[in-house]
């Protein structure tokens, strides 16, 4: 039902009650102001009761009494002396002084009860009982009744019609937001958007929502969009990744069946094909873990110190020979911060684990290895004191199945990406830079995205 349709109805109901409520409240004061006249004459007339005492009997005798109103008169003996037009028949089953109001084959009538006393002899009781008919009265209150219910007839209708027109003036704002909504093409959500303003406030607040609304829309179908683009590539690249590693364990495994070989030839085919089949799983946790970094869920972010969880993660990396110090810029104190802990931990695992197969120095007469993880604010530094890294391969590194020397074949390639993607989820970003110990610096920054809440200071 339109909003139009709704506005007229509603205007109608509100008239019907208002109109029905007037009508009987009207009606009630009208009979009752007629019967306050009627019980006004009879109090007049209730003057002349000595008289009618007096003269009653005779009264009734004569030619005048058609012309009287109606008037009982009873004296001592009970003989009741009819003046007037009165019931047919008694109107009450005995005599009561002041107003009441009798009904008598269908006729209602309103009665005053008099006693006359001395008259026309001292020490006479006469009961005198003046009528007045109340059908005259009623039928002028269902008069102005049925006029007041035909006047009303066109009050309702009109009252239709102004609800009508005033419900479709009313609901102009909305009907233009729905044709500016209807109007949407089928294209990118990005271009989808309703005007900001239509005169109403609550259309606007409407049309605000549905604007941002659109706008989320928008960021989620482009950011989905792109990962389904990142999703094929890196199906293409993981696809190659994983076929040399599994041929190479096909082909040792079939050497391994094969009777040309020795035990100890044997043993160390198995074991060439056992870290083939290592590396594919590995490469295969690194890619799952990619996958949840590009679609990280604001639900996974929660208050988190940092700083216990960089140390434990540097912890997990350390090695006796090549240890790994974790600092601080803030100081004693750590609040925690709203992050991803799981995949934070994830991307300082294997930034350090990177520093620690290829940050170290090599050579005779090189520095021990020194890999050092410091935290400030939302931010992550990760130096070593290896080889570094050349500039123009800083950001090829940072991309997927991508290593440092042309033909290495240690690790997965992945371990950067991770990170990156890692910070992106937080709205933050990661460079590789020269670190001051003489290798490579990573930094990382960690903010919280826009859907978590604002960034601590």
């Amino acid at each position: 039902m339109r909003l139009a349709t709704r506005t007229a109805l509603a205007a109608v109901g509100a008239a019907t009650l208002t109109l029905i409520v007037t009508v009987v409240l009207a009606t009630v004061s009208f009979t009752s102001a007629f019967v306050d006249r009627t019980d006004d004459q009879l109090t007049q007339r209730a003057e002349t009761a000595p008289i009618l005492a007096a003269v009653g009997p005779r009264l009734s005798r004569s030619e005048l009494n058609a012309a009287l109103p109606g008037a009982r008169v009873i004296p001592d003996d009970g003989t009741a002396v009819i003046l007037g037009t009165v019931p047919a028949t008694e109107p009450g089953s005995a005599f009561r002084a002041g107003f009441r109001t009798v009904e008598v084959n269908g006729e209602r009538w309103r009665v005053l009860g008099v006693t006359v006393r001395d008259v026309p002899e001292v020490g006479d009781v006469t009961r005198v009982e003046l009528l007045e008919p109340l059908g005259p009265v009623e039928e002028t209150a269902r008069s102005v009744r049925r006029r007041a219910w035909r006047r009303n007839a066109w009050v309702l209708a009109g009252a239709a019609v102004i609800g009508a027109t005033f419900g479709a003036v009313a609901a102009r704002p909305l009907t233009a937001l729905r044709r500016d909504a209807a109007a949407l093409d089928d294209g990118e959500p990005g271009s989808w958007r309703v005007a900001d303003s239509y005169g109403a406030a609550e259309v606007d607040e409407i049309a605000t929502t549905l604007n941002t609304t659109f706008a989320r829309l928008a960021t989620e179908t482009e950011r989905r969009g792109h990962a389904l683009d990142a999703a094929r590539g890196f199906a293409s690249a993981a696809t190659h990744e994983l076929r040399v590693p599994l041929q190479g364990a096909l082909t040792n495994l079939n050497l391994a069946s094969s009777d040309r070989l020795d035990e100890a030839e044997r043993a160390d085919v198995v074991a060439q094909a056992t870290a083939e089949v290592h590396r594919m799983a590995a490469a295969l946790a690194a890619v799952r873990a990619l996958a949840e970094a590009e679609f990280a869920d604001p639900a996974w972010f929660v208050p988190v110190a940092l700083d216990d969880l960089v140390e434990a993660a540097a912890a997990s990396e350390a090695r006796d020979t090549i240890p790994v110090t974790v600092g601080s810029l803030d100081g004693p104190a750590r609040a925690p911060r709203t992050i991803w802990a799981d995949g934070v931990t994830l991307a300082v695992t294997n930034v350090v684990r990177n520093a620690v197969r290829h940050g170290t120095p090599h050579g005779d007469g090189a520095p021990p290895p020194r890999i050092a993880v410091t935290v400030g604010g939302a931010t992550v530094i990760v130096d070593d004191n290896g080889p570094g890294i050349e500039p123009g391969d800083r950001e090829r590194l940072l991309g997927r199945f991508e290593r440092g020397l042309a033909g290495s074949t240690g690790g997965t390639g992945l371990g950067l990406a991770i990170a990156r993607e890692v910070t992106a989820a937080h709205g933050g970003s990661i460079h590789l830079v020269d670190s001051p110990l003489g290798g490579a610096r990573v930094v990382m920054h960690f903010a919280p995205p826009p859907s978590v809440g604002p960034a601590e200071p």
